[in-house]
């Protein structure tokens, strides 16, 4: 599985995204917090994310269907995302992108 920029992503990160996505099936109360403050929710559950990087937590309903795409393959990356690339995996920014449209179709 790639995650949006051609790289593998760690299977520890899916593990820790699709049990989280699940606690949150199985848990109104915390599917509702992790809406409303998904950084200190995710934090919570060991998953971090960097603080520069901006996270939302959105659910499907019956009017709304959220399409999550990866990013733009044609995008200039800026100068600090193009070196952390260059050295090798990078999965912190598009690893969520991957859980969001796995479990929105399985």
């Amino acid at each position: 599985m790639t995650n949006g920029v051609g790289t593998i992503a760690k299977s520890e990160e899916m593990t820790q995204f699709f049990d989280f996505a699940r606690k949150c099936q199985d848990s109104p109360e915390l599917r509702a917090r992790a809406e409303a403050e998904p950084r200190a929710v995710l934090s919570e559950h060991g998953i971090h994310v960097p603080p520069e990087q901006d996270v939302r937590i959105v659910a499907n309903t019956a009017e709304t269907f959220h399409l999550i795409m990866p990013p733009d393959p044609n995008s200039v990356l800026a100068e600090e995302d193009l070196a952390a690339v260059a050295g090798g995996v990078r999965t912190d920014r598009c690893a969520s992108t991957i859980i969001s449209c796995v479990l929105t179709f399985s």
